[in-house]
């Protein structure tokens, strides 16, 4: 069994188009939240997880844009989640907003023989800000999972991609598709395969996420930053 397992699409359409390409369709998509926000195409990417996701869980940019709630946002990207979030509004209809604000914080699926919890960012807390799990000491780790019961963990949130194993517990971080932020442009997510995992990389072109930026009316220090994320990954 295969299982796809992205986050962080952020309304980047071409990361879509991108792991269509390179990918056969899998048995199954997970999603770990956050659609929209940032991206120049709101609505053709909230279609697409309607569509394909079998099972997907509410990011921080989901719950803020379709419900006028807070974001999550790290304090230097915040500045960047509020002055896009005028243009998703407009790209998105009613019943997109209402299929974002109806998705669970957290999921357990079990499929292919494993047990899998979905949240997009901490599990004691899945509207918190990320975790990062990588560099948390075994005990701290094993806090957050206290209560847990997966195979597999799985979170998003920080557009990093990780792995790490805790006893006989993945914890992954596919990284974001639509918005790395890991040091390279590559948009990055994870493959679960008949019990193997593996983060992957996908070295698409962002140049025309970038120039749809400037169809966003956003203030050029905005689009510019925007526009380097894309380009430099971080």
């Amino acid at each position: 069994m295969r299982i796809i397992i992205f986050a962080d699409l952020h309304a980047n359409v071409e990361t879509l188009v991108a792991l269509n390409m390179v990918e056969p369709p899998p048995d199954a998509v997970f999603f770990l939240g956050d659609a929209i926000g940032y991206g120049p195409d709101p609505a053709p990417c909230v279609d697409w997880l309607r569509r394909f996701v079998k099972h997907a869980v509410r990011g921080d940019h989901d719950y803020a844009i379709a419900t006028g709630g807070e974001f999550a946002s790290p304090p230097e990207m915040a500045p960047l989640a509020q002055a896009t979030s005028a243009h998703t509004l407009r790209m998105l209809r009613a019943n997109d907003l209402r299929w974002l604000a109806g998705l669970p914080t957290t999921q357990h699926v079990e499929m292919g023989g494993a047990k899998f919890f979905l949240a997009h960012s901490a599990p004691r807390n899945p509207a918190s800000g990320g975790l990062e799990f990588a560099t948390m000491s075994d005990d701290a780790l094993r806090a957050e999972l206290d209560g847990v019961d997966a195979d597999v963990v799985l979170l998003g949130h920080t557009h990093v991609p990780a792995i790490r194993k805790i006893g006989d517990t993945h914890i992954v971080n596919p990284g974001s598709l639509g918005q790395p932020r890991h040091g390279l442009p590559s948009a990055t997510y994870a493959l679960w395969e008949d019990g193997n995992l593996r983060i992957k990389h996908i070295d698409y072109d962002p140049s025309i996420t970038q120039r749809k930026l400037g169809l966003m009316l956003l203030e050029p220090h905005v689009e510019t930053r925007l526009s380097e994320l894309l380009g430099k990954g971080m």
